[in-house]
């Protein structure tokens, strides 16, 4: 934990608002990941699969650079690294030759998180140590009754310059971190969501908002639900929802409880809180939708899922329905920033040109006061992740060709605030090849045609209901289907040869 300086003559907090921001503060926001975390996670990806030569030396060089950074133990957020790495190859269907892939692009975003810590706290300690000499200086003018100007003029420009030496660290492994999240979604097929907690970016993970929803939902819903649930009378639906609401607040505040169980739990209390939020929330940059909309869609497919029957799907726990929604929204996200990788280069971007413009909407989709109006308490209270600082300008990270390309694809779709937006509105079947040939893009994915994945998702074919269900809500997740109308199949979402798609679906 980042902690403010102890001064007897500086009053911090004014120092702060003439230095035009908070250093400590930013680098908090890096202190709070854990490279050890992501590393270990690294090393099992790594170990589950046969690597080339190429992967070896990369792996290498980013553990290196790790460990000349990282100093320190594992902190708070343990990731259970075999069950993640189960999940990939089963639950997302990651395939064997792509786990030591995945293992060194999650070591080099290690390596830069670590880095990053490393270099933000040598500048805090440098600011602390040259405060505290000031404040001396400062105590020692004021005893001989000499004029303390200068030296507090002197205090707010070095806390000013490790603001923006900070800040900029903290940008440049902001940008390093979303090319390596577009690399392993577009190169590799997987989603880091296991990452989430601890990848210093400044956004709540899972754990953290699950903890805070857990306390919310204590102090304002609690009484309510018990009060629902001893009144008497028959069990209602909302009686239900409220006595399964109280369980998973008994079982989130349980230290004995499994890990997994109190995290599970947490987010289901999460989903509940978010639903009923009130106020401005940020958009997700890749699929579009604010964390209320998400949190009724999770709601809703989570009721269905427990019940059972949704496309011959047999009835889930709480815990079960709840892991096959967050497999599904990872592997609705892979999917998701692959649409729009393709429908860039469709229309003639190299890949490197797609990856600069998809990183740059991700960026700037974190930006709320350029696309959902300033920011309020209530969405600052969730979690809103801190504003980037400066950043290169997209044309000059694009080669002339991608420029041209760019300029004309921008000009043809208007401003897009997330992927699944770009996507829909770049998609050109005269001038780019069409959805058959995306399917067959993401053949890597499923092992098959887009066509494919939605008839053995229906029919239960992959490696049983769990995948099927992922395969499902993902559906819902890309297609904006509810889950209610997959029609053909997933491949229906990306081209009506393969059938009715339903919901938004048809757009494709």
């Amino acid at each position: 934990m980042t902690e403010y300086p102890s001064l007897v003559h500086i009053d911090v907090a004014a120092l702060i608002g003439e230095a035009g921001g908070d250093p400590w503060q930013v680098d908090e926001t890096l202190q709070s990941g854990d490279p050890g975390q992501i590393a270990e996670l690294g090393r099992a990806f790594y170990s589950a699969g046969d690597c080339t030569a190429e992967t070896y030396a990369e792996f290498s060089q980013a553990q290196a650079r790790f460990q000349q950074s990282w100093n320190r133990e594992n902190g708070e957020h343990p990731i259970n690294d075999s069950a993640e790495v189960q999940r990939a190859t089963t639950g997302l269907l990651v395939q064997r030759d792509q786990l030591p892939a995945i293992g060194a692009d999650l070591s080099t975003i290690a390596a830069d998180l670590a880095e990053a810590q490393r270099f933000s706290d040598m500048h805090v300690d440098n600011l602390n140590t040259q405060l505290h000499y000031l404040d001396a200086m400062i105590d020692q003018a004021l005893t001989n009754k000499q004029d303390t100007s200068a030296l507090e003029d002197n205090a707010i420009s070095l806390t000013s310059s490790a603001l923006q030496q900070v800040a900029a660290l903290r940008d440049d492994y902001g940008t390093k971190l979303e090319a390596s999240l577009t690399d392993l979604r577009v190169e590799h097929d997987y989603d880091p969501a296991g990452i989430e907690d601890v990848d210093g970016d400044g956004e709540a993970g899972p754990e953290e908002r699950g903890r805070e929803s857990t306390d919310y939902y204590d102090a304002n819903q609690r009484a309510k639900d018990e009060a629902l649930v001893n009144g008497g009378g028959p069990m209602t639906p909302e009686k239900a929802a409220a006595a399964a609401r109280l369980h998973d607040l008994t079982t989130a505040t349980d230290p004995a409880a499994d890990p997994d169980a109190r995290k599970l739990a947490g987010e289901r209390l999460d989903d509940f809180r978010m639903a009923n939020f009130v106020g401005p929330l940020p958009r997700d940059p890749i699929l579009g939708e604010d964390a209320r909309q998400r949190a009724q869609r999770r709601l809703d497919l989570q009721q269905q899922l427990e019940q059972g029957g949704l496309y011959n799907l047999p009835p889930m726990t709480p815990d079960q329905a709840t892991q096959q929604l967050d497999s599904g929204e990872q592997f609705g996200r892979v999917v998701a920033v692959k649409q729009a990788m393709f429908a860039l280069t469709s229309q003639g971007m190299s890949e490197d040109g797609a990856k600069a413009v998809l990183n740059d909407i991700l960026h700037r989709g974190n930006n709320l006061a350029e696309y959902t109006g300033p920011a309020s308490a209530g969405v600052e209270a969730y979690g809103e992740r801190i504003p980037g600082g400066r950043h290169a300008k997209l044309e000059d990270l694009l080669s002339p060709a991608d420029a041209g390309k760019w300029a004309h694809i921008a000009g043809h779709v208007g401003k897009v605030g997330d992927l699944i937006q770009l996507a829909n509105a770049a998609t050109d079947r005269a001038n780019g090849g069409s959805n058959e040939e995306f399917g067959s893009a993401l053949g890597g994915v499923a092992g098959g045609s887009a066509a494919a994945w939605g008839a053995a998702a229906v029919a239960g074919s992959f490696t049983g209901p769990w995948t099927t269900a992922a395969i499902v809500v993902a559906a819902s997740v890309v297609g904006g289907v509810g889950g209610e109308q997959i029609g053909g199949g997933l491949g229906s979402l990306f081209d009506p040869a393969f059938g009715p798609a339903g919901g938004g679906g048809g757009s494709w």
